[in-house]
């Protein structure tokens, strides 16, 4: 029996508060796979819950018969938007086995040979039975949300063909046809040439280890001398290498084997200040660190031990001087996009 308009906004409205509970829910789980899988985002997880206006209008409009509100797949959506192609299929997969998966689209299969490539993966999911037994989930049970996964540049096109209402060519203009398809044609091949530029450093990294000893210092490579020669424990999901190249250049480090050099000559002092700051950082509520890495039994992260390398081999006054200009000239300088998405990424 077809439910009455006014009984599904009473329901609506009971429910609202619980579905905007569970989106921020699923979204911290998200962002908390996607961080361990090391998979970057290109702006912030995207939540909503449907709007009443918008769901009135589509039971009037297509005649749906809806028994609950709960029961469309789209009341609660989630929208990923990844900087890389390569992580597309790879996200699906991890949200898949982390949730209970209901359904699984990929738009591309829908396409008609006059619609344009909007692309994206559509995955209906509920939380799984087991995680409904901890009771501050129980209520949950109930509730699913459609998620949605694409690409920055996939993300360009659906926004500006919705706000065009260009979806098929007979749709739009004539004269605007070449531009339109020039756009899509340019957005996809962003995503392709990205996709480039990670075979290209891969290919750069994995040769890393035969590099003339005199070449210069990059973040890639900065990176890979880190790896090999500080423990894996200290790593941190992100890491600022770009920041600490430009602190290693100052001091005169400037080749991969002066790098090298500088770590091995002070290592063992370096590993002495982490044991200490962890037992200070224990004692002091962990300022400077978390407890998530206090339990794992480290407090630097690499770009901290080289950091710490630097205080060693220069002197710590050296250093702090070094380092209180540095921030001094970086409060008077234009950062805001470097430091707004290093915020963004450290969240």
């Amino acid at each position: 029996m077809k439910t009455s308009i006014e009984s599904l906004q009473k329901e609506y409205r009971a429910i609202e508060g619980l579905a905007q509970r569970y989106a921020s829910s699923l979204c911290e789980q998200i962002e908390h796979v996607l961080k361990e899988n090391q998979i970057p985002l290109g702006v912030r997880i995207e939540q909503r819950i449907k709007a009443w206006e918008s769901i009135a209008e589509k039971i009037e409009r297509k005649n749906v018969e809806l028994r609950q509100v709960s029961d469309m797949n789209d009341f609660i959506g989630i929208r990923l938007m990844l900087l890389f192609r390569r992580d597309v299929e790879k996200t699906c997969d991890l949200i898949c086995r982390t949730f209970k998966l209901l359904e699984r689209e990929d738009t591309v299969e829908r396409l008609h040979e006059d619609q344009f490539g909007y692309q994206s993966f559509h995955l209906i999911v509920a939380l799984p039975e087991d995680w409904l037994q901890i009771p501050s989930l129980k209520e949950f049970a109930t509730l699913k949300a459609e998620i949605q996964i694409r690409t920055l540049a996939q993300h360009i096109w659906a926004a500006a063909s919705h706000h065009l209402q260009y979806k098929r060519e007979a749709s739009v203009p004539a004269p605007v046809r070449r531009s339109i398809h020039r756009v899509s044609a340019l957005l996809e091949t962003v995503d392709l040439e990205f996709e480039r530029v990670l075979l290209d450093r891969a290919e750069y990294i994995t040769g890393s280890d035969s590099m003339p000893q005199d070449s210069p210092l990059d973040v890639d490579l900065l990176a890979y001398i880190l790896d090999a020669n500080f423990p894996v424990e200290n790593k941190d999901s992100i890491e600022n290498y770009n920041e600490l190249r430009e602190d290693l250049e100052h001091f005169g480090i400037k080749t991969a084997k002066s790098l090298t050099d500088l770590i091995v000559e002070v290592f063992d002092q370096v590993m002495e200040a982490e044991k200490k700051q962890l037992e200070e950082a224990k004692n002091d509520g962990y300022i400077g660190t978390s407890r998530r890495r206090s339990e794992r039994g480290v407090f630097f992260t690499h770009v901290g031990l080289a950091r710490q390398a630097l205080a060693e081999k220069f002197g710590r006054d050296n250093w702090m001087a070094y380092a209180s200009e540095k921030h001094s000239d970086s409060e008077d300088n234009d950062d805001f996009d470097d430091e707004f998405i290093a915020d963004f990424e450290s969240k």
